[in-house]
């Protein structure tokens, strides 16, 4: 006989079964939904699209691609790049700091391609050269590299950039928004502000909320010295992570910009705090403790820079300059003099510069009759 409690006793069970299997089913969809949306592409943080098609006959490249390179494209290095201790290999570090020293090893090795990658800040008096020089032609940009060429081919136009948007068309819109802003900051540190504006309207479209965006919109509107959209920005992209580095050195800049260099002390500590090795950050955290008096910190720093210059080869002149500049105001006559002389050692030292060196000495024997 059909007895009707126990079918509505497995009835019940039956439904808090199915419900229960439903939660679980739920809670798994969410937690990989959630790993899926977490996820980082790869793409994003390697030079890949870049070296892909790449093809140089002879190839000068910034020390953040030599690793990428022995990786991904051993095939564009020569036995000397292999050699931590060659000729090549010493100066290739120091070209991205002295356009005098990259014009010498482009008559020595007859680049015809370079490439560069990470922030445009590592490798900025390159730059700035090869901007003003105008005889090497950009030729592919993405949100991780720069290629240059020296040949006669069609420079980089904004249409080009449909194959990078492409490959990251199928993923999460924050990731194209990410790649997007981090082009236009490549964009802009090479004058080509209009097709930077451009993708940064697009990255807008997309995540308004991506702080890549935000951080890459105040660095244009540092750009043209329009200081509150820039602080309205930088506030917006802090404002989606607080600890977010990029951000960090972008206020860092405008608060320097516009004059406010205790408020830049402040942050600029917080980024040292963070990385604390950066020879970008380091240079950057002196020249702004100068300028808030806080020459203990500025002197810090700069012998900081100066031991990682000598470990690998690099330069040390610029950095005695400054390092004489701050003991000069700290008051220690010696120490400057030390710094100064020093500074006269380094053979690709601007002759401004050894001349501001010898002033200097020669003011403050006078003065202490030393």
């Amino acid at each position: 006989m059909f007895e009707l409690p126990a079918f509505f006793r497995n009835r019940r069970a039956l439904t808090i079964g199915i419900g229960a299997l439903l939660l679980v089913m739920m809670v798994v969809g969410i937690v990989m939904g959630r790993e899926w949306f977490l996820k980082r592409s790869p793409l994003l943080d390697s030079p890949q699209l870049a070296l892909g098609a790449l093809q140089a006959k002879s190839l000068y490249y910034n020390g953040r691609a030599k690793n990428w390179l022995l990786s991904q494209r051993p095939d564009l290095l020569t036995p000397e790049d292999r050699d931590a201790g060659s000729e090549r290999a010493r100066a290739f570090p120091q070209a991205v700091e002295n356009p005098k020293v990259f014009r010498q090893l482009v008559r020595k090795y007859q680049f015809d391609a370079l490439l560069l990658v990470g922030d445009p800040s590592e490798y900025k008096p390159l730059l700035e050269h090869l901007v003003e020089t105008k005889d090497w032609t950009l030729r592919y940009v993405d949100h991780t590299s720069m290629v240059f060429r020296r040949d006669s081919g069609r420079p980089w136009e904004i249409a080009d950039f449909a194959t990078v948007r492409a490959t990251f068309a199928q993923g999460r819109p924050r990731d194209l928004a990410e790649v997007l802003a981090q082009t236009a900051i490549r964009l802009l540190a090479v004058k080509q502000v209009e097709a930077a504006k451009a993708l940064l309207d697009e990255a807008s479209r997309i995540a308004p909320r991506e702080p890549h965006v935000a951080n890459a919109l105040a660095t244009y509107y540092i750009g043209k010295g329009e200081w509150r959209e820039a602080t309205e920005q930088v506030e917006r992209a802090l404002s989606a992570d607080r600890d977010f580095l990029p951000a960090l050195a972008t206020k860092t800049q405008l608060l320097y910009g516009i004059k406010h260099f205790s408020e830049a002390y402040d942050v600029s500590l917080k980024l040292i705090a963070k990385v604390p090795d950066d020879p970008n950050l380091l240079f950057y955290h002196a020249k702004i403790a100068h300028e808030a008096h806080a020459y203990k910190a500025e002197v810090a720093a700069l012998e900081k820079l100066i031991a990682q210059a000598e470990a690998d080869g690099r330069p040390i002149g610029g950095y005695e300059l400054y390092l004489g500049q701050a003991f000069m105001v700290m008051g220690d006559a010696q120490r400057a003099v030390d710094a100064f002389m020093l500074s006269l050692n380094d053979p690709d030292l601007p002759d401004d510069q050894r001349a501001y060196a010898r002033e200097n000495i020669a003011r403050i024997k006078k003065r202490t009759g030393k």
